[in-house]
């Protein structure tokens, strides 16, 4: 908050620790094209895929390749 105040920006040492801190996403920073507008589905998905265990991903990730294995089917008919 002092660096803010100051008009200063921090240190990329100091961003990458913040953020890894606080476990925040940087995505929206760095590719600010893929997020206007954003869609809130989509937002809602990434919160819920964040509070996920590697178990529960490994599930999802398999359910995600069997949806576009099932899409690249029907469009070969």
């Amino acid at each position: 908050m002092n660096i803010e105040n100051k008009g200063q920006h921090p240190s990329f040492n100091l961003f990458f620790k913040l953020v890894t801190l606080f476990d925040i996403s940087v995505d929206q920073f760095f590719y600010t094209e893929n997020n206007r507008g954003g869609n809130s589905c989509r937002k809602h998905i990434d919160v819920l895929l964040d509070s996920m265990n590697e178990k529960e991903l490994v599930v999802m990730e398999a359910t995600a390749e069997g949806i576009k294995k099932a899409r690249e089917t029907e469009v070969l008919k």
